[in-house]
């Protein structure tokens, strides 16, 4: 039996930065090449050297398009990575328009960025694409296969096989609340998991999500003010507009204009219609899309009630900020949380009951109503990924519980454990495992 190592460059003991290197001996396998989020502190470690030689990876697979999970591979190629990069046909579409505007978000920010968009270009034409259950050869007697992972458009769990044996990357799972992609109700066989833990030690109440988005939005109109929601432009977006259609069209809410302030919603947003295909499916009277600067600064003056949608989904950059300086000192205006929030981000504070956050280094008192609805989160809840690991625990050897907070990552593991008899480890960053494969 050969013997390969997984080694967790990146996604271990934190839920942002996945970077999981499998290596056989013939053959070195990335999957996932993400940006640290939350505090500027973790936002640095992005463009520290890869603790690995980037020239010999032969292929990176990509399991979807969030930036925490693609958002350094310019800066693999920058320092020399040139194999295949491998995904769904839907993550290729999105990846593009998110890496582009990652670029300018980041050229803000640096006097000297650590890549350019010609890196992008480069991991662009880089690109293959497969079919979910394609199996794809790769290397060394590996092949690969996708296969859907129900969190965002595209979204794949990994299964990575050689001589009849198999490792699972999930990637992230979702929960199985949207209205827009399929619920997940099984593991692929796989005798390795490498498990998601984003919410591995909580229950979501997910039944009455839409009700309480509801009573959010006439509460906010009843209060004549705004309702500012910091939502990611990838999946977050196109949910919750589907979801307020729906709301308006049956005549549950008022009618009232509904902003989405971010270009980059409105490129992801015609990713979905084409790949969806089933039309505009997000239309309806009063949403307008934002596109100049201009025209986001004018809406503070927007007559309300009015609904904004803005990025970035945790309050740590884009026009969100902007919005949320006049938003959050009006105790008639409302924010509402609808994702996971990283430690030390803004978003995180807020739902801890700040009273006062420092916006670009400026102290802003919090007036608003803050409310969160966590049934529109993209990730599945401890209970749900518990059941996942139960319906396929037969001939699984070994769960790794990674991408989670470490409390989190070790309530799962404990459980996994207990519960299933299964053994489970949650490894530390840069840990690695000796597996039969």
């Amino acid at each position: 039996m050969q013997q390969s190592t997984i080694t967790f460059y990146g996604g271990a003991g934190t839920v942002t930065g996945s970077n999981f290197m499998l290596d056989t001996g013939g053959a070195k396998f990335l999957v996932d090449c993400g940006m640290q989020q939350g505090s500027h502190k973790d936002e640095e470690k992005n463009w520290v050297p890869f603790a690995y030689d980037a020239k010999e990876v032969s292929h990176l697979i990509v399991t979807h398009a969030h930036i925490d999970h693609i958002g350094r591979i310019p800066w693999l190629v920058k320092q020399g990575f040139a194999g295949t990069i491998l995904s769904t046909a839907a993550t290729r579409a999105l990846a593009e328009p998110m890496l582009h505007d990652a670029f300018k978000l980041l050229d803000m920010k640096e006097a000297d960025t650590p890549y350019t968009p010609v890196h992008i270009e480069k991991a662009l034409s880089l690109w293959k694409v497969a079919q979910y259950g394609e199996d794809v050869a790769l290397a060394d007697g590996c092949t690969v296969a996708l296969h859907d992972a129900g969190h965002i458009l595209g979204s794949a769990m990994a299964t990575i096989t050689r001589n009849g044996r198999t490792v699972l990357f999930s990637g992230d799972i979702g929960g199985g609340n949207s209205p827009l992609l399929p619920h997940i109700d099984t593991l692929p066989k796989a005798q390795y998991v490498l498990l998601e833990s984003v919410y591995g030690d909580r229950v979501r109440q997910d039944e009455d999500r839409r009700e309480r988005l509801e009573n959010v939005i006439e509460d906010s109109a009843g209060r004549g003010g705004t309702l500012l929601i910091p939502a990611f432009s990838t999946e977050r977006t196109q949910d919750l507009l589907y979801e307020i259609k729906t709301l308006m069209s049956e005549k549950r809410v008022p009618a009232m204009p509904v902003y989405v302030d971010s270009p980059l919603a409105s490129k992801v947003t015609a990713v979905f219609i084409q790949e969806l295909g089933k039309g505009d499916i997000f239309s309806f009277p009063g949403l307008k899309f934002i596109e100049t600067t201009e025209e986001s600064r004018a809406l503070e003056h927007a007559p309300n009630p009015k609904i904004i949608l803005a990025g970035s989904g945790m309050s740590t950059g884009g026009r969100v900020i902007a919005h949320e300086r006049w938003v959050l000192p009006d105790n008639k205006s409302t924010l509402l949380i609808v994702g996971y929030q990283a430690a030390g981000s803004v978003g995180r504070r807020l739902l801890e009951g700040a009273k006062t956050v420092d916006l670009h280094h400026e102290p802003v008192k919090v007036g608003a109503k803050v409310e969160a609805i966590f049934g529109y989160s993209a990730h599945r809840d401890g209970e749900g990924l518990l059941e996942l690991v139960n319906k396929s625990s037969d001939g699984i050897e070994k769960v790794f519980v990674v991408e989670g907070e470490p409390a989190s990552a070790a309530f799962l593991t404990q459980r996994i454990r207990d519960y299933l008899s299964v053994d489970a480890v949650a490894p530390s960053a840069g840990e690695q495992a000796v597996i039969n494969l």
